[in-house]
């Protein structure tokens, strides 16, 4: 069960989820507090209260962006093309009897392309890698996985940066 607090993303402050702001500026979700919220409203796009994220935005303010973007079953940025992807596709293209023209129509792409995911000179993205994947029956993503650093105690927690501190941060550093 999720819990009642979150975090605002700009001071860092503990909030109550059902007075959190969900924020999209330039396409970056943010979850602010209401102080936070209304030094940001007058330049963001849309926001949705903590609590009604599956409904429509409850106040727009200057739309930034076209759309909010929609919930997936997993994220993109959540997975990366494996490594030796280019051996992969090629072995599965060679393994299936097919030519890079056929590859290239069955994923609806150019054969030029196909050719460059093959020599390693292009990473495809990951709406291309899952349809290369479907057609050749191959595994091509892989999940991100965070590395935490072995010094770090599960008993000591850290302070994460906010943006908060970034600004204060660089309003410092920069003798303003």
């Amino acid at each position: 069960m999720p819990s009642n607090i979150v975090y605002c993303e700009m001071c860092g402050k503990p909030i109550d989820r059902r007075y959190a702001k969900i924020v999209y500026i330039e396409g970056a979700k943010l979850v602010l507090c209401p102080s936070c919220f209304s030094k940001v409203a007058k330049r963001t796009v849309e926001s949705v209260p903590m609590y009604k994220r599956a409904s429509k935005p409850t106040r727009s303010v200057k739309p930034v962006t076209t759309s909010k973007p929609r919930p997936r079953r997993q994220r993109l940025d959540e997975y990366e093309v494996v490594s030796n992807y280019s051996e992969i596709v090629r072995r599965a293209r060679e393994r299936l009897g097919w030519s890079q023209r056929t590859l290239a129509e069955a994923v609806k792409e150019g054969e030029n392309v196909i050719k460059r995911i093959e020599t390693g000179r292009l990473v495809p993205s990951i709406d291309l890698a899952r349809r290369l994947e479907k057609v050749l029956g191959v595994k091509l993503l892989e999940p991100v996985v965070e590395e935490f650093s072995a010094n770090l105690m599960p008993s000591h927690r850290v302070k994460e940066l906010t943006l908060g501190d970034i600004v204060n941060i660089k309003k410092k550093g920069s003798g303003k």
